[in-house]
């Protein structure tokens, strides 16, 4: 195999592989990736046995080859190379690297037997614009990040119908949903409910192609995301996904208020530096004064105590004060998830003694933020 390729596409290219390549196995061939030149085009493929990652690209072939390379290694010789085209080149089962002023060989392994999954059958799929979709992953991040909570709701749930998409994470202790309008993207399926897991939602942000479309392709027992040239692709398992419907759509409030997101993130901050491990944070609404007290307490530092004024939209609750604990980082990430000047604050009833914190916007009233307090 002789083929020239230019640097940052390597770069791009091996960044994806590195994530996908396991940091640690027992299994030697996981830690090289697949390369092959042939019909003007490189394919190169990596996987951990968990997700499974595929592309393809032209480049200039001078002779067609295969090889497996050691992708650790690799990626270090790629972040150091400081010519614009490479030169790859394969002599049985070594890789030599060539440039104008450079020469580096690598050893390699030739072998037919390298892991993939199941052909993709590109039969049923969604498609949306992925800066949609990418907007979508930031909101619920904050979730996502703990979601390992509870491992078999880790990813986001892909809830599907002639009503519209659902896009839902959950941690159990707080759910976040996004509708999205059938009028945003494209697809030949009517009704599909399924995890995609945290993982391939993980390698998909990993790839810098940030426009265009992002195609998600159904199959029983696999989901694979395509982005341009880049294919992920991973096994999916069958679940009882919980009920979020219930907290999205509660039947009441208790109250319903307006902050302005600015002033009480910053309180916030500000709280952050007197929380414990424990992050409990004390919030006390005053509905005489139109005041959110927001109190944290040290036994080394003290005690901080900030408000921040609010407007009522809706008040039935009926009482002069409302007291409730939550978790600090929970409470923030509710708030720091919105682009909007103003968030709707809201309380709800799911049962004796729980009152689940609802958070909406005036300009997305299609995202909702939903927290158990302590």
């Amino acid at each position: 195999m002789i083929i020239t390729i230019s640097k940052e596409k390597l770069k791009e290219i091996i960044q994806v592989v590195r994530s996908v390549c396991p940091k640690k196995t027992d299994i030697n061939i996981l830690n090289y990736f697949y390369l092959e030149a042939k019909d003007g085009e490189c394919f190169i493929a990596a996987t951990d046995l968990e997700i499974n990652y595929q592309t393809k690209f032209p480049v200039r072939i001078e002779k067609e080859g295969k090889i497996l390379i050691p992708a650790k290694q690799f990626e270090n010789i790629v972040d150091n190379l400081y010519e614009e085209d490479i030169t790859l080149e394969t002599k049985d089962d070594t890789l030599y690297i060539r440039g104008k002023k450079f020469f580096l060989n690598l050893p390699g392994l030739i072998q037919e037997d390298y892991p993939t999954f199941s052909p993709v059958t590109k039969d049923n799929f969604f498609e949306i614009d992925n800066e949609i979709f990418l907007d979508v992953v930031e909101k619920l991040k904050p979730i996502l990040k703990t979601s390992d909570i509870r491992p078999e709701y880790s990813g986001i749930y892909f809830d599907l119908s002639e009503n519209g998409l659902s896009l839902v994470s959950t941690d159990s202790f707080r759910l976040g949903v996004k509708k999205i309008k059938p009028v945003f993207y494209e697809t030949n399926i009517s009704e599909i409910k399924v995890l995609l897991p945290q993982r391939i939602i993980k390698e998909y942000t990993n790839i810098k192609k940030k426009t265009g479309k992002l195609r998600i392709y159904f199959e029983e027992n696999q989901v694979s995301f395509e982005i341009g040239n880049h294919l992920l692709t991973t096994k999916i398992l069958s679940l009882d996904y919980p009920n979020y419907k219930d907290f999205v759509e509660p039947t009441s409030f208790l109250f319903t208020l307006e902050v302005n997101t600015e002033e009480i993130l910053k309180a916030l901050k500000l709280n952050k530096v007197y929380t414990t491990d424990l992050k409990e944070l004390d919030v006390i609404f005053d509905f005489k004064e139109n005041k959110i007290y927001l109190i944290s307490k040290n036994e080394l530092l003290g005690e901080a105590k900030n408000e921040v004024d609010f407007e009522i939209k809706e008040n039935s609750y009926g009482g002069d004060e409302f007291k409730i604990k939550f978790n600090l980082d929970f409470f923030f990430d509710g708030f720091s998830v919105y682009d909007s000047e103003k968030v709707f604050l809201s309380f709800f009833s799911a049962g004796e003694e729980s009152f689940p914190l609802y958070l909406s916007s005036p300009l997305d009233e299609d995202f909702i933020y939903v927290s158990m307090h302590l």
